[in-house]
């Protein structure tokens, strides 16, 4: 029946029913908002130190690591600060999170996995080519260490690239993952992010040396036990020992005002879809300023 041959009963009726509805939802949303963030955490916007250039720098092993802060990201370049992202390899190694048949990759001659590699490298890269252009950023660069082989390579020799880098841009902040886990346990985490923290500790107060501060892109207690329960990725890899675990959250960022841009990001790494589907499920089929009024912070651990 058309809602205009309804009666005035009968409107009111379906539009209390809609209310209920609307306010169901709303709860639900509300509560499970609750059980994953941590409001003990102190929000902030001030990230760049009062009266330093506004530079901000982040430094990840893999194309798509910056997913984590997208929201901050994009915070700042709207507070008119100047944003760059560089990325230690190409994310050439990154088969199984990818869209790529590996179900018989075993079975692959050396020459042909290479090429495999070498395929999803260049896929990559144009996928972080248009990652810089949905955050606007100013600056963006990838290198050549070799995905999830970081631990064989000598780490001054990614120090080098990391002081290079900061001397190139001038950044006033830093930001990377965290060097205790590498967020979910990935040693190219583990391996860029210590990198970036000795960096910062041994050059930090010399002359030419920009940086004030270095975030640690981390997750508070609620939201790690989450990760647990929906993410295989997440559970094989976290270690089990709770002191082992992530670093404690100094700081969040509110992002609900930027979840479209994190949703695109997202969208965005075509060939790691099925990555996202695991750690964020959801993402693609809620409007964005639904899914982020849930998701709607970012945390940091503060080195200073």
């Amino acid at each position: 029946m058309p809602l205009f041959c309804l009666n005035p009963f009968q409107m009111k009726k379906i539009l209390g029913i809609l209310l209920i509805l609307i306010f169901l939802i709303i709860g639900v949303l509300w509560y499970f908002r609750s059980q994953i963030q941590d409001e003990s955490i102190p929000q902030t916007e001030s990230l760049i130190p009062e009266n330093s250039p506004k530079k901000a720098l982040a430094i990840f092993a893999h194309p798509d690591d910056e997913i984590t802060l997208i929201g901050t990201m994009r915070m700042l370049k709207q507070q008119g600060v100047e944003t760059s992202i560089c990325y230690m390899t190409r994310g050439e190694a990154g088969l199984n999170g990818s869209i790529i048949d590996v179900s018989k990759i075993n079975e692959l001659a050396d020459t042909s996995l290479n090429n495999l590699k070498k395929q999803l490298g260049e896929r990559r890269t144009k996928e972080v080519d248009n990652i810089a252009k949905i955050l606007e950023l100013n600056n963006h660069e990838m290198f050549d260490f070799p995905d999830s082989g970081t631990s064989n390579v000598p780490k001054d020799s990614i120090k080098k690239v990391v002081r290079g880098l900061i001397q190139k841009y001038q950044p006033s902040v830093l930001f990377t993952l965290d060097d205790k886990v590498g967020l979910y346990g990935h040693p190219d985490h583990r391996n860029v992010s210590r990198a970036v923290l000795e960096v910062f500790r041994e050059d930090k107060g010399k002359a030419g040396f920009s940086p004030q501060k270095l975030y640690q892109v981390t997750l508070p207690q609620n939201m790690i036990k989450f990760a647990l329960k929906i993410a295989d990725g997440f559970r094989k890899n976290y270690p089990k020992e709770p002191e082992k675990g992530l670093p404690q959250a100094d700081i969040c960022v509110y992002i609900s005002p930027y979840g479209k841009y994190k949703r695109d990001a997202m969208l965005a790494h075509v060939s790691q879809r099925p990555t996202f589907d695991d750690m964020q499920p959801g993402f693609a089929t809620l409007p964005p300023w639904l899914y982020f009024r849930v998701f709607d912070r970012e945390y940091f651990h503060v080195i200073e």
